[in-house]
């Protein structure tokens, strides 16, 4: 007999029955989820089915659904079908449904129905990391990314492609025509031909019709851009490596502290330049830097800035860094590299020196360049026609005969304080791939999510929410550790369901006062204005709201 280390009989009965919540260890990361999904306000969420009817066929609780979706994203597993399958046979998913097996339909319209949601999961997630200071709130780097829309590169149409085929279905057309000609010629020389004349004329009116339906998509390209026919919102977007697809362009906003990601964003412009003000303000909104719900800042902020924003150059535009600075957001964002029409960089627009004071150019030979435009023009023009004549570098600066003419827009002033904090902060810049391109590479490889199951942008945002969120919660446990972040979960969910039983408790001595109350007095006026406001907002502890009954 071959020695082997030896398993138990598959068909053995254990005298000691073995539950499934002894088979799941305790530092298994299933205990978080369960922990951290019983700890959400399900209802104020405003999960579909949160209060179930009275009446009909009973739903599922939308915690399982939640805490079935949650793990199936923890462990890379997104389809529904695939989840339904490790309802059936998975230890740890039985354990966390209450051996529950939902359908892949039920699945998915969990994910359809919930939308918002699920958006809004991963922003109470962001409100728990900020209650244990897992947040800096002093640095934030923000960066975009192209994810494959699920949309193919045939059902993509742009005016370039859209023209090629309607030269093509055209000529087509025509071939098709010649051939009912011939077909008519032979008919009367009563020769035998290769197709028959309705196989050809189905043809030509196939071409026709699509020649019609082109010609519409030529129209509504012109309007509004390329069309993509299955996903409405992805567009045709350049990709790492040189290549293009069709994709969407995610943004995200991260902090310095953990890397964890603060803000998410999804948009169908494949440029990242009108985004830095979008994503900085969302990062300022989630990280609690604003006083109230009307955008204010906080008094103590109003002054000096109160965060920095790292980005790189696809970030540099002149209107969002001056939205920025209005709104105190320090930025941090390094200038595109500017060129020369005759390729001598010595002679770049930024080595010529602006006199502030004089409202001058000085160019790199010393000479003077006057503001020649109007003041109410929006670019004012520079420039020395008669010192560029007699200039011997003339060949090296320009190839205008009227000689270097420089133009200085309405943000140049932005731009020169942006440029100036850039250079004072050359090794804060430096942390931003660290900081902003970690986040993206672990969702991409690591767990795998480099493209979109789900189309259109209010569903695509809610993907991509929850792909950023599975990257939070597994960067959270690997920071505090497994058992910590259950003890913490449910020490929350503790604290809750005791508020909810003394709030359950007071609004039970309330209602009977008030039946004694305006039985007596016959006034109800009073009551509720003192102790109704008291009981809603839990402001006064329960012993002393005790006390006063």
């Amino acid at each position: 007999m071959l020695r082997y280390i030896k398993g138990k009989n598959r068909n053995q009965l254990n005298i000691i029955p073995v539950s499934l919540d002894e088979m799941i260890a305790e530092d298994n990361p299933v205990r978080v989820i369960d922990a951290l999904v019983d700890s959400l306000d399900m209802e104020s969420l405003d999960f579909k089915y949160v209060l179930p009817k009275e009446t009909g066929r009973k739903p599922y609780d939308p915690r399982h659904m939640l805490k079935l979706y949650i793990y199936g994203y923890y462990n890379g597993i997104r389809t529904t079908r695939k989840l339904e399958k490790e309802c059936k046979r998975n230890i740890e998913v039985m354990w966390l449904l209450d051996n529950l097996m939902p359908d892949d339909k039920t699945i998915s319209n969990f994910r359809k129905d919930n939308k918002k949601a699920i958006t809004e999961v991963f922003k109470q997630f962001s409100m728990l990391c900020s209650e244990l200071g897992l947040y800096g709130k002093e640095v934030i780097a923000v960066d975009g990314s192209k994810f494959r829309a699920n949309n193919s590169r045939r059902k993509n149409y742009t005016k370039n492609k859209v023209k090629k085929m309607l030269e093509y279905y055209e000529e087509t057309a025509k071939k098709y025509i010649e051939l009912l000609n011939e077909n008519d010629e032979k008919e009367k020389n009563e020769k035998v031909e290769k197709h028959t004349k309705q196989e050809i004329s189905t043809k030509l009116e196939a071409a026709k019709k699509r020649i019609e339906e082109l010609t519409e998509m030529a129209e509504e390209i012109e309007k509004n851009g390329e069309i993509s026919i299955t996903d409405p919102d992805a567009k045709h977007m350049s990709v790492s490596n040189n290549g293009t697809d069709i994709a969407h362009n995610v943004q995200i906003a991260v902090d310095s502290k953990n890397h964890l990601v603060v803000a998410v964003d999804v948009v169908s412009t494949p440029a990242d330049q009108n985004q830095l003000h979008n994503m900085s303000s969302k990062a300022v909104e989630e990280l609690g830097l604003k006083e109230d719900e009307n955008g204010d800042l906080k008094k103590e902020a109003e002054e000096k800035d109160i965060i920095t924003v790292l980005a790189d150059k696809g970030y540099y535009c002149g209107e969002e860094l001056e939205k920025c600075r209005k709104d105190h957001i320090r930025t941090i964002v390094p200038k595109q590299k500017s060129g020369s029409r005759t390729g001598n960089e010595e002679y770049v627009k930024d080595n010529f020196i602006y006199d502030a004071q004089k409202d001058i150019y000085i160019c790199p030979s010393g000479e003077i360049l006057q503001n020649i435009s109007n003041p109410s023009s929006k670019d004012q023009t520079y420039k020395n026609t008669e010192a560029c004549e007699k200039c011997k570098y003339k060949d090296k600066c320009t190839t205008s005969k009227k000689g270097r003419i420089i133009k200085r827009g309405p943000y140049q002033e932005i731009y020169d304080k942006v440029d100036k904090i850039t250079l004072e902060n050359k090794n804060l810049y430096r942390q931003r791939q660290m900081i902003v391109e970690h986040p993206f590479g672990t969702v991409k490889r690591a767990l795998g999510f480099s493209y979109f199951l789900t189309r259109g942008n209010e569903n695509v945002k809610a993907e991509s929410c929850m792909h950023f969120f599975t990257y939070n919660l597994i960067r959270v446990i690997n920071i505090i550790g497994t058992k910590e972040l259950t003890k913490i979960l449910k020490a929350k969910n503790q604290a809750f369901s005791n508020v909810f039983y003394h709030y359950t408790k007071l609004n039970i001595i309330l209602t009977n006062n008030y039946r004694f109350m305006t039985k007596k007095t016959r006034k109800t006026d009073c009551f509720y204005a003192v102790c109704r406001p008291l009981v809603s907002g839990l402001i006064i502890p329960y012993s002393k709201l005790y006390y006063l009954h």
